[in-house]
């Protein structure tokens, strides 16, 4: 079987072979003119020239007659024996290049006639004839002169008939010419068509298995993979095609093991979403509820019923909604810091703490696909939790009575109300009076939190002007800052508005965050305390609090408001609850604290308090 290298040039060869015969028709066309041409020139040209030269040399003949009469008889005779062999030469050429019909009869007419007008002119030269004047004019008008007429009409009848012939001809070689430019024209269209035609037929036959595999790949790439290619031939379309069959076959294979592989992750996911003792929600990019597993169906209702459903109408939850929202809107992870601040469900009768966290699900170009929420339940952990939080508080509580009644014997002693002390007595109680000034702070920031892991310690929200707050937390801890040589600077961004605080509470976040400021700065140096509005273009104010120390290592950083955390190193004077307790004041009245510091460049606390509205919001929920 030819391949498709020699069908295409057989098409090309074809193609080629056509205009070539076109080409040779049309030169023997052209050939075959040039021929008829140059035989008019050789037949009748030949005798139009005999012709002509024999009525030249009759008039010279005749001439000769006239220069006897005139008395010239030896240039006659010269010119008459000259005149009379060109004649007789051109006689030849004549008879010899017969070519017209009569013209036979002419040519032998004219060799009779001349024959007896040379033996005329003959006797008339050598002066036979009469030779008196009138009767030698005599003679040559009634004798010669129309035998010279007579010649001349017959040499002239010759000239006339071989060149009508030419023009006969002429017009004949015009006619071929016309036809063979018309046949040339013909034959190169139809040559033209015929090569197109085969050009078409042999495109058509090469190139028809390609589209083929063209339909095929479109085919494929919208993921039918069968039937198989017909395969005809044995050229490279043709094994172009049965490789295009065994890729097919190959894809094919793979598409149903990548089904089988994805079925089983998929079947293995829900397994592993089912046995989850967590309940966990799963929402498209539109918030309709994809999947529940076991555990979520147990609190929200079965999964055939909520799915495609909005997850506001499954979950009946604002927080859990909005988690969702979040997530889907904005791409936003939700976590609860705690599980305090987690939400309340009714699982089966009997109230549950849930941890709330749902996380956007993005696909590879970052677009969101939905979100998954997901319920830790801490009922256990808020249980233990509110168990610690009582036996602080009753510690605490029953620590603050002894403690202060400590700390009043110490201060009686070192006034000398029981008796006067020796110098090392007085060094014993002064230290003791410091243990125990530490131990009474701690049990009063035990009992502050306490109160306020219990909500005992909401916010009383008021309009507090800033510069009072700034005031107040400046003026609790300037002794310690006079003790210790360093400076307070107080600065208030002019036409800041009021804020909805609680006085009492936010001034003791200040002041612990005042005081942590001072212990850090160094002898001499200086504490800024400043406020203004918010940086984010929110209706927020921002109080700031700035250190001279040297700075929070980095791995702390992230864990300085927790719980009895402190920094390695740093000067003693807590029990590293002043700060977790600051933020709590915070985040109940709305707001946050964040901290910004690098070692050997100080640290920056920023604490916010939201608008008017949000302050508001927020401390009506935290009553509640």
């Amino acid at each position: 079987m030819r391949n498709l290298r020699v069908q295409l040039l057989a098409g090309h060869l074809l193609a080629l072979a056509v205009m070539l015969a076109a080409m040779v028709g049309s030169v023997y066309s052209f050939f075959h003119l040039g021929r008829s041409i140059d035989r008019i020139m050789e037949d009748n040209y030949r005798s139009v020239t005999a012709a002509q030269a024999m009525k030249d040399a009759l008039e010279r003949l005749d001439n000769s007659a006239t220069l006897v009469l005139a008395g010239e008889k030896a240039k006659a005779r010269s010119q008459c024996a000259t005149y009379s062999a060109r004649f007789e030469a051109a006689h030849r050429d004549e008879a010899n290049n017969i070519t017209e019909a009569g013209e036979q009869e002419l040519s032998d007419s004219i060799g009779a006639q001349f024959v007896a007008y040379r033996s005329e002119l003959e006797r008339f030269v050598a002066g036979d004839a009469p030779g008196s004047g009138a009767d030698a004019r005599r003679h040559y008008v009634v004798v010669l002169e129309p035998a010279f007429e007579r010649l001349k009409q017959q040499a002239n009848r010759v000239l006339v008939l071989n060149q009508n012939a030419i023009i006969r001809a002429n017009r004949r070689a015009k006619a071929e010419a016309t036809r063979a430019s018309w046949t040339a024209v013909v034959t190169t269209l139809a040559a033209l068509i015929l090569a197109m035609l085969g050009a078409v037929v042999m495109v058509r036959r090469a190139l028809g298995p390609l589209r083929a595999l063209a339909a095929r790949a479109d085919e494929i790439g919208g993921g039918r993979l069968d039937p198989a290619l017909e395969v005809r031939g044995s050229d490279e379309i043709a094994s172009l095609s049965r490789a295009f069959n065994r890729m097919a076959e190959r894809l094919q294979a793979a598409k149903a093991a990548d089904q089988r592989r994805l079925h089983r992750a998929e079947l293995m996911s829900v397994q592993a979403l089912q046995c989850l003792y967590d309940p966990v929600v799963v929402t498209d990019a539109e918030s309709r509820v994809v999947h529940l597993n076991r555990a979520a169906e147990a609190l929200f209702g079965p999964e055939p019923g909520a799915l495609g459903a909005q997850a506001s109408a499954v979950v009946r939850d604002e927080r859990i909604a909005a988690a969702v929202e979040r997530a889907v809107s904005d791409g936003r992870t939700t976590a609860a810091d705690d599980y305090a601040g987690g939400v309340v469900l009714r699982d089966g009768g009997r109230q549950r703490a849930y941890r709330l966290r749902s996380t956007p699900i993005l696909d590879d170009d970052g677009a969101t696909l939905g979100a998954v929420v997901a319920l830790e339940d801490v009922t256990f952990l808020r249980d233990v939790d509110r168990l610690k939080t009582e036996f602080i508080s009753v510690a605490s509580h029953e620590l603050r009575t002894p403690v202060t009644s400590l700390l009043l014997s110490v201060q009686l002693m070192q006034e000398g109300a029981v008796g006067p002390l020796s110098g090392d007595q007085l060094e014993v109680v002064a230290a003791q009076r410091e243990d125990l000034e530490r131990l009474d702070r701690l049990t009063r920031d035990l009992l502050d939190t306490a109160r306020m892991d219990s909500g005992r310690m909401a916010p009383r929200l008021a309009t507090v002007a800033v510069c009072d707050l700034l005031s107040d937390a400046a003026e609790a801890v300037a002794a310690q800052a006079q003790a210790r040589g360093v400076s307070i600077d107080v600065n208030v961004e002019p036409g800041l508005c009021d804020a909805q605080a609680d006085r009492s509470q936010v001034a003791r976040a200040l002041v612990n965050l005042l005081s942590n400021a001072v212990r850090y700065t160094p002898e001499r140096g200086a504490v800024t305390l400043a406020a203004r509005a918010s940086q984010s273009g929110a209706a927020d104010v921002e109080i700031i609090v700035t250190d001279a120390g040297p700075g929070i290592p980095p791995d702390y950083l992230p864990r300085i408001f927790d719980r009895f955390v402190q920094v390695p190193g740093a000067a003693r004077g807590g029990a590293g609850l002043g700060l977790a307790i600051a933020r709590t004041i915070a985040r109940a009245h709305g707001g946050d604290i964040r901290a910004v510091s690098r070692l050997g460049s100080g640290s920056t606390f920023t604490l916010t308090l939201p608008d008017t509205q949000g302050a508001m919001q927020s401390g009506a929920a935290g009553g509640a």
